[in-house]
């Protein structure tokens, strides 16, 4: 049976003139308040070099406070991929993934592949593109709700090279937090050397000061299959249950979602099981009704984002899908953009100026990345990112309510 959501309301928490922002994480904190960080990039489009802003709604997701920056950016570094929790000593802990932004050391002798970003503002930052480099990751703490952060705290993701975040950190009933990473072995960046993109988890057993591996969620040994992006949730019963995003290489095509549960607090997993879902990345909630819902982006038309109830939270199906927000995508651009936010010319179909095709949008396919909270009144808050309509596009954060 198709669920149906009710009272639904659309809601903007903010939009930069000159940036995109995306990618924004939220938690319910025990006052009530929605505390939410997100990605500011330091460009008019995505590129994973920007810096971390934190803003919170005391109204259950209608209003947001004025955004403040958290970790900001350097000449030489950015930090994206934030996550955000509070514990149940009332910490507050932000994970997040630190890069190297780096501008060429030596004077280059030809022009660079890469048509941008050539700005007034920034200069040539073309080469960028190719010497960006992910530097690890890195938690902070708050012990006066998000006024004042420690300095950064490395985590040890080895013996993966690198640990990409995206969901907050969770705590099990015994004290112990587990933070869901995605990366690889032999290579430090996002992708190449031959080896597909790994999930596992990193534990702490003392409030978030020190980090180690602790189990393999998803790992295909023939490097086809790439799991990313973990999202778990605890079921009553004590099980933890994680979904992950797939692609597929070479195409690095995006296959339907899979599945994994856990009986021992997350030390070992079974097997991925794949779902007839398809969208990414997976966050999910515990209702209060006993139930539990999904979220994801949708990147193909109609774009937009969607969820799914599962009565037990092992038994999840298509057709129980319902959508939170359709579109996102702008329809047209008077300036081109990258392929991607690994750089790439500009020119090719659907990424230059003009009209954008639904079917070839290039980096406005990058809509979504929702994250969702129940309030305290029974209300759901879904947040994520979608592009303006602005003759020069840019991504912003929205908020829908809603029911279930």
């Amino acid at each position: 049976m198709t669920t149906m959501i009710k009272d639904v309301e659309h809601f903007t928490i903010f939009r930069d003139k000159e940036h995109c922002v995306n990618q924004i994480a939220t938690r319910l904190l025990k006052n009530g308040d929605i505390i939410a960080v997100f990605n500011e990039e330091r460009f008019p489009f995505h590129h994973d070099s920007g810096q971390t802003v934190m803003t919170r709604s005391s109204d259950g997701g209608k209003t947001w406070s004025e955004p403040k920056v958290v970790l900001p950016w350097s000449e030489t570094t950015g930090n994206w991929d934030c996550g955000i929790c509070e514990t149940s000593d009332g910490t507050l802990i932000i994970n997040y993934t630190l890069t190297g932004f780096f501008k060429r050391g030596q004077r280059n002798l030809q022009p660079s592949w890469s048509s941008g970003p050539i700005t007034k503002e920034w200069g040539d930052w073309s080469w960028a593109f190719k010497t960006q480099g992910w530097l690890g990751t890195y938690v902070i703490k708050s012990k006066d709700g998000g006024e004042t952060w420690g300095q950064p705290i490395p985590v040890n993701v080895r013996p993966l090279k690198h640990g990409g975040c995206r969901c907050g950190v969770w705590e099990l009933p015994d004290g112990g937090l587990l933070m869901g990473l995605y990366g690889r072995i032999r290579g430090y960046g996002e992708e190449g050397e031959g080896e597909s993109t790994r999930s596992a988890l990193m534990r702490s057993d003392d409030g978030g000061d020190n980090w180690e591996y602790y189990s393999t969620l998803g790992y295909d040994p023939a490097s086809i299959i790439d799991y990313e992006e973990p999202g778990l949730v605890r079921l009553k019963d004590g099980r933890l249950v994680c979904f992950m995003r797939t692609h597929v290489n070479p195409t690095s095509d995006a296959k339907n979602m899979v599945m994994i549960v856990s009986e021992d607090d997350g030390f070992s997993w079974t097997p991925p099981k794949w779902t007839n879902i398809w969208g990414f990345p997976p966050e999910l909630i515990a209702l209060q009704d006993g139930r539990y819902l999904m979220v994801y982006g949708y990147r193909k038309p109609p774009y937009g984002t969607r969820g799914i109830i599962s009565e037990d939270g092992v038994t999840w199906d298509v057709k129980n899908e319902f959508i939170i927000r359709e579109g996102g995508l702008p329809d047209y651009s008077d300036k081109a953009k990258p392929v991607s936010s690994l750089g790439g010319s500009v020119g090719e179909q659907g990424y230059d100026a003009g009209r954008i095709d639904p079917n070839h949008p290039g980096i406005y396919q990058h809509i979504g990345y929702p994250s969702v909270v129940q309030n305290h009144d029974g209300s759901i808050a879904c947040s994520y990112h979608e592009w303006t309509d602005d003759p020069k596009p840019l991504q912003y954060l929205r908020c829908t309510r809603f029911r279930v």
